[in-house]
């Protein structure tokens, strides 16, 4: 279960929140284990989660009929209340429509994939079979009617509705559920997803080590006259090969300035990978070639910066603490151009910690306290165009008195020449 349950709880009390009604892809997943992977097809395939601050009442999730035989293997949930939708498969609710609650529409009958009569199924087969029946006539019409009924079963139909999709509630109101007061959730929702369950800490470990591993053999790829687009190819068949997923990797964000490899330029690479839905984040300084003097000593000043950090690490310590120790430390270790640090915490978003939304400016509005548990990441990237650029990035559990590495932490050079 990636869910941290008692936290979810303690921040909906603290915010005055009656429940959660999420329709993002990664929130779903959070709060119900489950990822509708037809939802990258948009709208039609939509999921919700629905999570009531009430214990007695059922969380529930929302998913389309097409989706229901997910359950059993593919994308499993703890959520045993499941509300599933008509498909859009040509069939249209007229008065032969099913109705499955008086205050609803008819919704088209579902009538799924057939059984071949007199086979012998598999008992996954026999599975999906039976959960196809068993729904033909309870799907609702619409993915915004299923909501609708979810929030009922939940209790949640007045009072105050954390979301992170705010027209889900103007919705509700448009259907009928209109003593609904919505409040925007998304930096609840990571105020809350900041602090990792076992689970997920097992599955950041994993992602980040085979994160760490790609990013090392696209560098080692590296030659005199290489474009980057075959760097991140190596990256990308690698996390591929390990089992988890490329999302980017960057340098100078805009690509190589002279659109491919020249020798003894000084290069940084930063790769962001996945690993079932979680983020892993790994950076590091490089050069084909001979590395001058300035560039030697420049990554060595990244490295005092870095292990200063390191000292300070703890439940309590603010990242405006941590980017004031390493900054600090890295001028004073010779490499005076050097401003840019930016600790943030990592899981289901590259920034899973509370950020500015709206109006609300940098400062204090992110500048987060490290907590047990939190899985963080020291992101120290330096770019001078006409020089090169300069890299380190790992990825850290805070533990009760410290942290726990889950990247290598051998921050050196990274240098290749052939």
């Amino acid at each position: 279960m990636l869910l941290n349950r008692d936290r979810a709880n303690e921040v909906m009390d603290r915010h005055g929140l009656k429940g959660l009604v999420v329709r993002e892809k990664h929130n779903v997943y959070y709060l119900s284990d489950y990822w509708e992977s037809l939802s990258e097809g948009g709208w039609p395939f939509a999921a919700f989660a629905v999570l009531p601050r009430d214990p007695s009442a059922p969380p529930t999730l929302v998913i389309p009929a097409i989706s229901l035989q997910r359950l059993d293997v593919a994308a499993p949930t703890w959520m045993e209340n499941v509300v599933a939708y008509s498909d859009y498969s040509g069939r249209q609710a007229g008065d032969d429509g099913i109705l499955t609650a008086p205050d609803e529409p008819r919704a088209a009958p579902y009538v799924g994939w057939p059984t071949r009569d007199g086979a012998a199924l598999s008992p996954l087969a026999t599975e999906w079979s039976k959960r196809r029946d068993a729904y033909r006539s309870r799907v609702a019409a619409t993915p915004a009617w299923a909501l609708r009924r979810a929030m009922k079963e939940a209790g949640l139909t007045t009072g105050r509705a954390g979301t992170d999709d705010l027209r889900l509630t103007q919705w509700m109101a448009d259907m009928g559920l209109d003593d609904i007061t919505p409040v925007d959730a998304v930096n609840v929702l990571r105020e809350i997803r900041i602090v990792k369950t076992g689970d997920e800490i097992t599955i950041m470990r994993e992602g980040a080590r085979m994160n760490e591993t790609a990013c090392l053999k696209a560098i080692d790829a590296m030659y005199e006259g290489a474009t980057w687009p075959e760097l991140t190819t190596v990256y990308a068949t690698e996390i591929a090969r390990l089992g988890g997923r490329a999302r980017y990797m960057n340098t100078y964000l805009g690509g190589l300035p002279n659109e491919k490899i020249v020798r003894n330029e000084p290069l940084y690479f930063d790769a962001l990978g996945e690993f079932k839905l979680y983020l892993a984040d790994f950076g590091r300084s490089a050069v084909f070639g001979t590395p001058s003097t300035e560039l030697e000593t420049r990554v060595r000043g990244l490295e005092a910066g870095f292990q200063a950090a390191l000292e300070i690490l703890k439940p309590g310590v603010h990242k405006s603490q941590i980017v004031e120790t390493v900054v600090a430390a890295v001028r004073g270790a010779g490499f005076d151009a050097f401003f840019n640090v930016s600790p943030h915490s990592l899981g289901l978003e590259h920034t899973d910690n509370p950020m500015p939304i709206g109006a609300e400016t940098f400062g204090d509005a992110d500048d987060f306290a490290l907590e047990e548990n939190m899985v963080i990441n020291i992101d120290m990237p330096h770019v001078e165009y006409g020089w090169g650029g300069v890299h380190i990035e790992d990825t850290l559990r805070i533990t009760q008195d410290g942290f726990e590495p889950l990247t290598s932490l051998d921050t050196a050079l990274v240098v290749v020449d052939r």
